[in-house]
């Protein structure tokens, strides 16, 4: 049986109390149900995902000594990792410069494409004081890249930069900003759209929303930026 080191996040972090722990098992699922006994928490919940060695992984994928299993409850939607031509993804714990972040265009490009996530002071019909963003930051980061390589090489795009921010955010704070150069708009404004709907389907970054009537996680499977 392996020994390997467990991270949660978000609601599943708060309900445990603490980000990081030691597991055991031969899959990562063996991982879970030990880590489910030791702290009550049952049968994995609704939209929780694994992810093994910083990349989404199947439950029934065997573990290995040292390695990292994480277990990422829906997302909100420094790496490490090997630099990409014409890509930028960073996570920013300080507030997003937005000349810097939209800065992608070349003399070729005849058309940036930028979106601007913003911190609303409503969701659901209730007033929002403030959200808390939180991730897991090296996976985010790659996961990030690599939706924007998967972008470049499908749409004919020439740059992309993703920087996504947490912390504490104040409304009307941005939240995420995404910037996309091309030749041509069409495929610029279909990139920057298709890149936003990636970053919160897949990228693991969680918030918590403040509002009149306490703190909610929020699941972006139901909510948007």
């Amino acid at each position: 049986m392996s020994e390997v080191t467990v991270l949660v996040f978000g609601p599943l972090r708060e309900r445990i109390g603490v980000p990081e722990l030691r597991g055991h098992g031969t899959t990562v699922a063996e991982v879970w149900a030990e880590l489910a006994t030791e702290h009550h928490l049952g049968a994995v919940p609704d939209g929780v995902r694994a992810a093994r060695n910083l990349e989404y992984c199947e439950w029934t994928e065997s573990v290995s000594s040292g390695d990292v299993i994480a277990f990422l409850p829906p997302v909100a939607g420094g790496s490490g990792v090997a630099t990409t031509p014409g890509v930028r993804a960073a996570i920013s714990s300080s507030p997003i410069d937005i000349t810097t972040a939209i800065d992608v265009g070349g003399d070729e490009d005849g058309a940036v494409a930028v979106f601007i996530g913003r911190v609303r002071d409503h969701s659901d019909g209730h007033p929002v004081s403030r959200i808390e963003y939180e991730a897991y930051p090296e996976m985010a980061e790659a996961e990030m890249r690599r939706i924007a390589v998967m972008l470049i090489e499908r749409d004919g795009i020439s740059r992309i930069a993703i920087t996504h921010r947490v912390g504490t955010l104040e409304v009307g704070d941005p939240s995420v900003v995404i910037a996309v150069s091309g030749p041509h708009r069409a495929e610029a404004l279909a990139a920057c759209r298709d890149a936003i709907d990636m970053i919160k389907e897949s990228v693991p970054i969680w918030k918590r929303e403040h509002r009149d009537d306490g703190a909610h996680w929020v699941d972006a499977r139901h909510h948007g930026h």
